[in-house]
């Protein structure tokens, strides 16, 4: 046997560990496959040159074996990023899938009627190689049938080729309380407290037909109201009302509806049910990342939640550092989808949104916003998740133009700041009626505090309130609605957290002569 040859045979051990390795990555995939619903990418596989293999050179001692066994028998196989690995250590695991690969390779030659590229020498020293490693063999042969029985078994009772489904469950329990009410809060109302247990369940479709779109589709029953409502006596503060509540008779409604997909640099977003600007462009936070919190965790109301619903919109990087985005979005509630007057998807509540957002670096991110909302009807203009900012009456519709900034920065890995302000302009069809609005908030939050996986924030904010107006239907706000919070979330395992939070809102209704307001949460959320 030629000494070229027995290098040859023998180098295939270099081989033989990324060989197995892109094996064993293969079958693991396939099943990940099943798990998710794009497919992932797999080995390189064969390889027709050594200089495909991009750590390998000409100067490796053993480059001559590789080029050797990658001309005669075509058997050498990298790994999916084009590297070879010939330095690292195996196992008789490895060698012995390897080698199977390569025997493979020469049974093929033979069936080929191309034996004469195999000497006599090699395959004496291949037969005495498998003879060795049988029980490897057998072994590996073995766990590759297990892996094919339980990726079979699988996809036999999959879901989804295509579909990722989770969700997740929350308990609320907590309590709002105050003194008597106020002017807003109905005058020398005593204000009684009452304890409330409710929940709600979120179910997420989410699918992909190319591995880079995403059509998502939210289920969603509920009896949650919101903190404002926990009081006696008809007893009501707008204020209260919490990002999370919702209330559908514990009956499963359609929550979002929206499919996103690239074009170029861009994302474009297309919805018909709940699509928010939020969803659509980078946002500023940490907290608002998170989803973590129970006010202000939607952001900048003036920013992004004038009108959301049915509409379409995008976001396109320009450079490593710069991003604008737009959007055209109809209240859908009844309105997007219907003909009529002061309906359809311009006719009824609308909003035109844009946003430019820079981020110089990995810690600071920057991002200026403009609305041009229209409402049809003054009874819908709700500027703050259930404040009393819009106009008191009338018949006339309303035309705002908002403008917000929001910042976002990353103190260290355990700390960051963000926050926002944000000032609009109401004006009524018929310029009888306008007002200036102004909201602000500051949001402090600690990932990872005190253990991995848990986090906690402590939030300040004045909600929209209506800073100065002329005409009849809108009310100029004595002193600012007033909220701090401040809470922790527990995350008990991977799916289940505990969230105690205290809240405080000061002025409500806009009026200091009414109580202040407390409020104690507890929210378990079981994720799946």
């Amino acid at each position: 046997m030629s000494k070229t040859s027995l290098k040859s045979l023998l180098a295939a051990s270099a081989f033989l560990a990324s060989s197995a390795a892109a094996g064993v990555q293969a079958q693991e995939s396939t099943i990940a496959q099943v798990n998710q619903y794009a497919a992932e990418g797999a080995s390189i596989g064969q390889v027709t040159s050594v200089s495909q293999l991009r750590d390998v050179r000409p100067t490796d001692w053993a480059f001559q074996a590789l080029q050797s066994l990658v001309e005669r028998y075509g058997c050498i196989a990298g790994y999916p990023d084009g590297t070879f690995r010939g330095n690292r250590a195996m196992t008789r695991y490895e060698f012995a899938a390897g080698l199977n690969a390569c025997l493979d390779r020469v049974n093929e030659l033979i069936a080929s009627a191309t034996a004469d590229l195999v000497t006599q020498e090699d395959l004496a020293v291949l037969q005495r190689l498998q003879e060795e490693f049988q029980a490897e063999l057998a072994t590996l042969r073995g766990r590759v049938d297990a892996l094919e029985a339980r990726t079979s078994e699988l996809e036999a009772n999959q879901f989804s080729t295509t579909t990722k489904l989770s969700g997740s469950t929350t308990f609320d329990l907590g309590t709002a309380f105050a003194g008597e009410g106020g002017t807003g809060v109905n005058v020398g109302t005593d204000v009684e407290d009452e304890v409330t247990f409710g929940s709600s369940v979120y179910l997420t479709l989410d699918t992909s037909f190319t591995g880079r779109d995403l059509l998502t589709l939210d289920l969603l029953a509920a009896n949650i109201q919101g903190y404002g409502s926990r009081f006696e006596n008809g007893v009501e503060v707008p204020e209260a009302a919490v990002d999370y509540e919702d209330d559908t008779g514990n009956d499963f409604v359609l929550d979002n509806l929206w499919y996103n997909f690239p074009i170029g640099n861009a994302s474009v977003f297309v919805g018909t049910v709940d699509l928010e600007a939020d969803e659509i462009v980078p946002t500023t936070g940490q907290l608002i990342d998170d989803g973590i919190g129970d006010y202000f965790n939607n952001g900048n109301p003036l920013s992004y939640s004038l009108v959301d619903g049915a509409g379409a919109g995008f976001n396109l990087d320009l450079g490593r550092s710069l991003n604008v985005a737009a959007a055209y979005l109809a209240e859908d509630d009844g309105e997007a989808g219907n003909a009529g007057s002061d309906l359809g998807l311009t006719g009824g509540d609308n909003t035109a949104f844009a946003q430019v957002t820079f981020t110089p670096g990995d810690k600071l991110t920057i991002a200026g916003t403009y609305n041009r909302a229209y409402y049809s009807t003054p009874d819908s203009v709700i500027l703050a998740g259930g404040t009393a900012a819009g106009p008191a009456g009338g018949s006339e519709s309303y035309s705002v133009n908002a403008f917000g900034i929001n910042a976002g920065y990353a103190i260290s890995s355990r700390i960051t700041l963000d926050g926002w302000a944000g000032w609009g302009f109401a004006e009524s069809d018929d310029s009888s009626d306008d007002a200036d609005l102004f909201n602000w908030a500051v949001n402090l939050g600690f990932p990872d505090l005190f253990r991995e996986g848990n986090a906690g924030g402590i939030s300040v904010g004045g909600f929209t309130n209506v800073t100065d107006e002329s005409g009849t239907n809108f009310t100029e706000s004595d002193d600012t609605p007033f909220l701090a919070q401040a809470f922790y979330r527990m995350q008990l395992s991977d799916n289940i957290s505990i969230q105690p939070g205290v809240f405080y809102i000061a002025n409500p209704s806009g009026d200091d002569d009414n109580d202040n307001v407390w409020i104690g949460s507890l929210r378990t959320q079981f994720s799946f």
